[in-house]
């Protein structure tokens, strides 16, 4: 039996309109609710675990095959990386709490900075997914341009990105946090055994990942490609290091104040 489509006045011939894809308009019932609530749940099953599956296994794979048109089973990229980030920060703000235990640790060794480093990591961990998610299509221009003459264009990088940051997160629960939960009453061994493995592991992940998803390109043509990527973020942040301490001195001396309270050295 056809019907006017309630979107778009096209008549429903089948089951979905064949101009704008809404479904047969019904009553809302129990059964609605019924079918609502387990369509959620086998949603969420498969495409979000079958995607943490896939990444975990082929990670540069896994983003090669979504943006080659393999998606119909795989959880959106961008959607994914703050779901996980949010999973993330849930997991350390709510079993660690790792902005006290670094503020211990500065408060140890009597480390000053020119601002409050335990409000800047509560910050961070506080809305961890929203800096993430808003990292990406930063980190995708860059990766866009150390890559640019492999034949993807800077939309793409941006789901590349995406995929590469989920796969490191991932990796981060399953093997950073437990250490941090375990070192948490020890800022003297959470802050250099942490820091290390989550340069380690952030080093090890990109590479695999780019050497997985460019599997047409040598191990060695990759690598060069993310030392030029590091080398330009390297000298980014000194750039916008020198722009800080240049303006913070300005103002410092424009305001009457004596630079080294800005710029306090360590103690």
């Amino acid at each position: 039996m056809s019907e006017i489509c309630k979107n778009c006045s096209t008549e429903i011939v089948l089951n979905f309109c064949g101009n704008c894809g809404q479904k047969k308009a019904k009553r809302i019932d129990r059964t609605y609710i019924k079918d609502e609530i387990q369509y959620t749940v086998l949603h969420m099953n498969k495409g979000f675990f079958y995607s943490i599956k896939k990444i975990l296994r082929s990670p540069g794979k896994t983003a090669r095959e979504f943006l080659e048109g393999n998606r119909v089973n795989h959880y959106k990229p961008l959607l994914l990386v703050f779901v996980v980030a949010g999973i993330s920060a849930f997991i350390t703000n709510t079993l660690i709490h790792p902005e006290v235990v670094i503020g211990e640790y500065f408060d140890n060794h009597k480390i000053k900075t020119a601002f409050d480093m335990k409000s800047f990591n509560s910050f961070v961990y506080k809305y961890q997914a929203i800096l993430m998610l808003a990292s990406v299509p930063i980190m995708a221009f860059f990766t866009w341009l150390a890559f640019k003459k492999w034949g993807y264009n800077y939309c793409e990088n941006v789901v590349i990105t995406a995929y590469s940051l989920i796969y490191l997160q991932v990796l981060s629960i399953l093997i950073v946090v437990p250490v941090q939960y375990l070192l948490k009453d020890n800022p003297e061994l959470f802050m250099p055994i942490t820091s290390g493995m989550t340069f380690l592991l952030m080093f090890g992940c990109f590479v695999w990942f780019y050497i997985d998803f460019y599997n047409k390109k040598t191990a060695g043509e990759v690598i060069m490609r993310l030392f030029l990527l590091a080398v330009i973020f390297f000298a980014i942040y000194l750039l916008i290091i020198v722009i800080a301490i240049i303006v913070g001195i300005v103002y410092a001396k424009t305001s009457g104040i004596d630079p080294q309270t800005l710029f306090p050295a360590p103690q």
